[in-house]
């Protein structure tokens, strides 16, 4: 009967702790941030916040232009922001840099992509609904040289998945006929950042342990009764 109780107390710890292990370890942090490209002056610029959450990028020397549309059609509108804009400075400080609570990250490699569609009815601006998802990783630099230059990609320090609803600000530049340019876009969004936390290991190996413990002791007890 001992055995049985210690038995079923063990039953019980594994599966409390087995839920916990199993169980969504995801963070969803909200977030609010914009982005721009283009204008000639950015290959990529975002600045995006939410609690504990900071994430930054400033990259120079962009295109002029980012697309096309066609006066009374309905365009389809796609900026990425990524690091393709800073093939100038790999690795090196100042550009950009984040940190999720305690994480500070010196490196951000961001893949973010905006999409939507709207129709365009002539003039040099309009507002576009768009959808924002993808991933920003953070990373230390090591080995960096006096300036922050000539630094080394360092081990990864967070994972953040970025999802959202943003609306685009493009400005246009008719170019003859019906074809205008788009010169550039600017977007403020709202979504979500989720980063994996670590699974609990340890408490799981800890608790297993003290249930192994227990087991023994009870079947000792039951033999020496």
């Amino acid at each position: 009967m001992k055995i049985r109780r210690s038995t079923a107390l063990a039953c019980f710890v594994l599966c409390c702790i087995s839920t916990l292990v199993s169980a969504d370890n995801v963070k969803n942090i909200p977030i609010a941030g914009s982005a721009t490209q283009g204008f000639g002056e950015t290959a990529g610029d975002f600045d995006i916040s939410g609690p504990g959450l900071s994430l930054f990028q400033g990259l120079p020397d962009g295109p002029s232009f980012i697309g096309f549309c066609n006066s009374g059609s309905m365009c389809n509108f796609s900026f990425q922001i990524d690091t393709s804009g800073a093939a100038f400075c790999s690795y090196c400080l100042f550009y950009d840099s984040g940190s999720l609570g305690s994480k500070v990250a010196e490196l951000l490699v961001p893949s973010l992509t905006f999409t939507g569609s709207a129709l365009y009815s002539g003039g040099t601006s309009m507002t576009v609904p768009m959808t924002v998802g993808g991933t920003i990783v953070g990373y230390e630099l090591i080995n960096c040289q006096s300036g922050g230059v000539g630094c080394s990609l360092g081990p990864e320090v967070f994972k953040l998945q970025i999802a959202g609803t943003a609306t685009g600000q493009f400005t246009m530049q008719p170019i003859g006929g019906s074809v205008a340019s788009v010169v550039g876009v600017s977007s403020s969004f709202t979504g979500t950042a989720s980063a994996a936390a670590p699974e609990p290991v340890s408490l799981v190996l800890t608790g297993t342990g003290l249930v192994g413990i227990l087991i023994r002791k009870k079947m000792a007890r039951s033999k020496q009764a």
